[in-house]
């Protein structure tokens, strides 16, 4: 019984040096796995509309409940993210870095994929964003400069000439004075008057 008992041990005591091993054991060398990290992206959602020949995808590669642990050798890394756009490889994010700028991007719908791989290159989660690429507004012509006129040609204007001067008011002429105010006067002329037509009549 005495031997069974130390046979048992010595194996219990291997199992747990075995188990605390795998413990220590270095996570950078496969990590993380499925259980450890959901994919979450950030932009751009499903469905969305972008404008423009230029979509930048943001992802979120934290492990979640590492976030306060302070990082050395033996913490989690972050998962690689694999971008695929229409099937084509199109940037990676590793680390830190949780941007791809996905860049010609032509006008329309299109596919994005995104791997989580770990370490050891397994795919630990996988993510796919349909998008619409809309080309940006085109810009309105700039409006035709309307031709100025040319300032109006100054025109030189003579004075007006000057009014002739009026002519001069004409002399007045003195007429003779014939008639008088003398009655005795009077009668001798209509006498003589008188007798000048008699001798003519009767001569």
């Amino acid at each position: 019984m005495t031997r069974i008992r130390v046979a048992g041990l010595a194996i219990l005591a291997g199992a747990v040096a075995v188990f605390a091993l795998a413990q220590n054991a270095d996570k950078n060398s496969a990590g993380p796995t499925r259980n450890d990290y959901r994919l979450g992206v950030v932009q751009p959602l499903e469905g969305a509309e972008v404008v423009g020949p230029i979509v930048q995808v943001i992802v979120n590669t934290e492990i979640p409940g590492d976030t306060d642990v302070r990082r050395d050798v033996n913490s989690m890394p972050r998962p690689d993210v694999q971008v695929y756009l229409d099937d084509a490889v199109a940037g990676r994010m590793r680390d830190e870095n949780n941007v791809v700028q996905l860049e010609n991007v032509t006008p329309g719908p299109h596919t994005i994929v995104l791997l989580a791989l770990n370490r050891a290159n397994e795919v630990i989660d996988r993510k796919v964003i349909h998008i619409i690429a809309l080309a940006p507004p085109a810009r309105p012509a700039p409006a035709a400069k309307r031709p100025v006129p040319p300032p109006p040609a100054r025109v030189e204007v003579p004075p007006p000439a000057p009014e002739p001067p009026a002519p001069a008011p004409a002399p007045e002429v003195q007429m003779p004075k014939t008639a008088t105010n003398d009655p005795l006067l009077v009668l001798a002329g209509l006498a003589l008057l008188a007798g000048g037509f008699a001798l003519r009549r009767f001569a």
